[in-house]
């Protein structure tokens, strides 16, 4: 007998989403950092001021906020779904999608990344590579498996002249 395959309507991430994903690693390297790590600092270690850190851990992570503030606007304004259990009604390959196929994984990866920088942090190395390797093994591969489904040549053109990350 042959299986009823039908073409998915979304990429069908329902529950460990993005966005708890994120959350679940920054505040889980918050609070390994607070209880366990808050006296190990390996960049400090090697004589970068503190206020360099600081500093820099904010610009980074105000610009990892921006691009995924960028595509994530950019959803809204071209009316598709951010929600990863809706099917998606457009390819959006302008704004932020210029530069990456995923501005909005791009900042929640940077913003963890600020977190190594701003305290100094081996839970937030962690925390990022966890991200990271969550998206790019997990969620991305879903993703484009469903847009390739629902749009065909135009989610391959579009796959061949932008990034993946950046």
């Amino acid at each position: 007998m042959c299986a009823n395959l039908k073409k998915p309507t979304s990429p069908g991430i329902r529950i460990a989403i993005p966005p708890l994903i994120f959350v679940l690693c920054g505040g889980g390297a918050l609070a390994l950092e607070w209880f366990y790590f808050y006296s190990v600092g390996p960049l400090s270690a090697l004589g970068i001021p503190i206020l360099t850190l600081v500093i820099c851990g904010f610009l980074i992570g105000w610009a990892g906020f921006a691009f995924m503030g960028w595509g994530f606007f950019k959803f809204k304004l071209v009316g598709t779904t951010t929600n990863l259990i809706d099917p998606a009604s457009q390819l959006v390959s302008s704004g932020a999608f210029r530069f990456s196929r995923n501005p909005m994984y791009v900042g929640f990866v940077v913003m963890l990344f600020a977190g190594i920088i701003l305290f100094d942090s081996i839970p937030f190395l962690i925390a990022t590579l966890t991200m990271f390797f969550y998206l790019d093994r997990f969620v991305i591969p879903r993703e484009e498996a469903y847009l390739r489904a629902e749009f065909g040549k135009a989610f391959t053109d579009y796959c061949a002249r932008t990034r993946r990350w950046l």
